[in-house]
């Protein structure tokens, strides 16, 4: 089981959430796209619509792959690969059960969907290539927005 709740997920992984950058969405897309290490990357929106603007921003990064191959050398990296498909290279930092995060230059937190793979020690350099959608959890700022605004932020004559 990856999660037991969006909310769950959140309050276990948020310490290895990603700055990020995150661009205008076009109005009922479930989509994201935002800047992280350097590279656009579309995300399947996990917080519920209407709940992030643009702008800087704390968002989980998760994706989904079918094994982790060590890595034959030590740069981090994230890359598009295809449409939803992104290829990471990094440093693992942190494992539990069939998570494991990886820095890529930002942190992805990476469920292997094989069962059966053993996790590499952190610390390890590995590379992988995800299986799409890669999911964004989108974390409130320090007053609880998502969007980044706050009241006094708003015009007040609308």
């Amino acid at each position: 089981m990856i999660e037991d709740s969006p909310e769950a997920f959140v309050q276990r992984w948020r310490r290895h959430a990603a700055e990020v950058q995150l661009f205008p969405r076009t109005e009922g897309s479930p989509l994201l796209e935002c800047m992280a290490a350097g590279t656009i990357v579309q995300l399947l929106d996990r917080s519920g619509p209407y709940t992030s603007g643009p702008g800087p921003r704390r968002v989980i990064l998760n994706a989904m792959v079918d094994r982790l191959e060590p890595a034959v050398d030590e740069h981090a990296s994230l890359e598009v690969a295809g449409l939803g498909k992104l290829r990471g290279t990094g440093r693992v930092v942190d494992h539990e059960g069939g998570i494991t995060v990886i820095d890529c230059g930002v942190p992805v937190v990476v469920a292997v969907m094989d069962a059966a793979a053993e996790p590499f020690d952190e610390g390890r350099h590995v590379t992988f290539d995800v299986l799409p959608p890669v999911h964004g959890f989108v974390l409130p700022d320090a007053s609880g927005s998502r969007s980044g605004a706050s009241f006094e932020d708003t015009d007040d004559a609308m």
